[in-house]
């Protein structure tokens, strides 16, 4: 452990020298094109942005992912730039791919420990990988070589390189306790929000920033801190189902508070597909649960069917769903998810099923019709053909079969909530920031971990303890309910 330390607190000023020769090199490039339109204000904008990358090469590398989640859950995308680089690699992808540079850099000890073999993980691995390769060969028949490129570089750092990385159990365990945390705490503020018909705290962020109001639906929309319906409610839809998984298999309390507040967040989004995403994902943790093996407390299934049953009984009460489920919006949105199917399968055809490049959906399918494909699995299928989009939901089954191979019913349910949710609108391939989201998922369900044990331990941290007599948390006495 002192060893690791010591060159830790060498290679600290090595990354820092790097960081600001970096810096200036850039800097000399970039504000003498600048200093015309912004003026002397880039300036501690570019000071502030430089000791923003220092910390993040400072703070502990385990946490950055789940800094990463805190960042996009708090801060919309709407208000972050969205050009030149930025549009390639969005700011929270980028600090996933700091986090990956440094777990593979040989400076960074952190002595990760190594997992046993697992085919269904190694299996996520090579599918990840042939993903790629295709990824790169659509390439080559791209009709937007820019659009192409942004879409691969985005997708490869946000879900690809993750997988690189060996063990990230620590990583695993404060993803999984700040997306339960954020999904309780915006949740409630999600039903305050719509209660109000206002969103009281972003609302006026967006309006100090002369951001024009999103809301043109017929029933108000709760969207939290997200910036818009559909990002709020694919984040509670995920949380929800990562929430009920964890209750069933471990009986933690803050978890069903969690997926309780979370869902009624989800509720005040008015997001029909949503909402049908976290019933799928919750009844697959329902089921699963039944089967996987182990001591099972029927009350729990008992309760939580009552729960259901209630939940789908007061929805279709909820004014707001109602009156937008019976809406002209509502249809004339039904009738262009269908003609988007039409588009989707002309479109492919058009390219033999191969794709006519990653990223460029949107340009393929406006050759048919300008109506926008609000499937995100039609829009890989266009990009990326059917290889692709193969190869892409391999990736997610495999990942969520290792997940259950863990009895991590959680994480495989979690999983299946962003898989359905996104074929309800254009995340994968027209939001580029929503690549974050399914590569936390993947870190979460290859390196399950539980709420009653403690955050992993760094191999010198354990054999450290061991030698003092300290217990592992497996043999050490349970406290009333588990932690998140």
């Amino acid at each position: 452990m002192f060893d690791s330390t010591l060159r830790r607190l060498r290679s600290t000023p090595v990354i820092l020298v790097a960081l600001a020769a970096t810096f200036v090199i850039v800097a000399s490039v970039v504000l003498p094109r600048f200093m015309t339109d912004l003026g002397i204000t880039v300036i501690p904008f570019a000071l502030l942005a430089f000791a923003a990358l220092v910390t993040l090469f400072l703070l502990p590398v385990h946490i950055l992912p789940a800094v990463a989640l805190v960042t996009f859950a708090l801060i919309p995308a709407r208000i972050l730039p969205q050009d030149g680089p930025i549009g390639a690699l969005p700011l929270t992808t980028m600090i996933i791919a700091i986090w990956a540079l440094r777990r593979l850099l040989p400076i960074e000890t952190t002595g990760h420990p190594t997992t046993p073999p697992a085919p269904f993980r190694s299996a996520t691995r090579y599918f990840a990988l042939l993903l790629l390769v295709w990824t790169l060969l659509t390439l080559a028949r791209t009709t937007d070589l820019q659009a192409s490129l942004g879409w691969t570089i985005s997708f490869s750092a946000a879900v690809l390189l993750p997988l690189c990385v060996g063990s990230s159990s620590r990583e695993a365990y404060w993803i999984r306790r700040v997306w339960l945390l954020l999904g309780a705490w915006l949740g409630a503020y999600a039903v305050i929000e719509g209660g109000l018909s206002f969103n009281p705290i972003w609302g006026t962020v967006f309006r100090a920033l002369g951001l024009n109001d999103h809301q043109h639906w017929s029933v108000y929309r709760a969207d939290a801190s997200f910036g818009h319906p559909l990002f709020a409610a694919l984040f509670f839809a995920v949380a929800c189902a990562l929430a009920i998984g964890i209750w069933l298999q471990e009986n933690s309390k803050p978890a069903l508070a969690s997926a309780v507040f979370s869902g009624l967040g989800l509720v005040a989004t008015v997001s029909r597909g949503a909402i049908l995403s976290a019933a799928i994902a919750i009844g697959f943790a329902y089921a699963v649960s039944l089967v996987l093996r182990g001591d099972k407390r029927w009350g729990k299934f008992a309760l939580l069917a009552v729960l259901l049953v209630v939940a789908v009984v007061g929805l279709f009460q909820f004014d707001a769903f109602t009156a937008r489920n019976n809406s002209v919006e509502a249809e004339l949105s039904s009738q262009a998810r269908e003609l988007g199917v039409w588009v989707s399968l002309q479109a492919a055809n058009l390219t033999g099923w191969i794709g006519s490049g990653p990223g460029t959906s949107g340009i393929t399918g406006r050759l048919f019709n300008e109506v926008t494909i609000e499937n995100s699995l039609l829009q890989l299928l266009i990009s990326i053909g059917l290889p692709g989009l193969a190869l892409f939901l391999l990736m997610i089954g495999s990942a969520v079969a290792h997940a259950l191979s863990r009895r991590a019913v959680g994480a495989a349910a979690a999983l299946v909530a962003y898989t359905v949710s996104i074929a309800g609108f254009n995340a994968i391939d027209a939001l580029r920031p929503m690549h974050l989201l399914l590569g936390c998922l993947l870190i979460l369900a290859l390196n399950p971990t539980r709420a009653d044990a403690a955050p992993p331990l760094e191999p010198g941290r354990a054999s450290s303890a061991r030698r003092a007599g300290a217990r592992p948390a497996s043999m050490r006495p349970k406290r009333g309910y588990a932690r998140i």
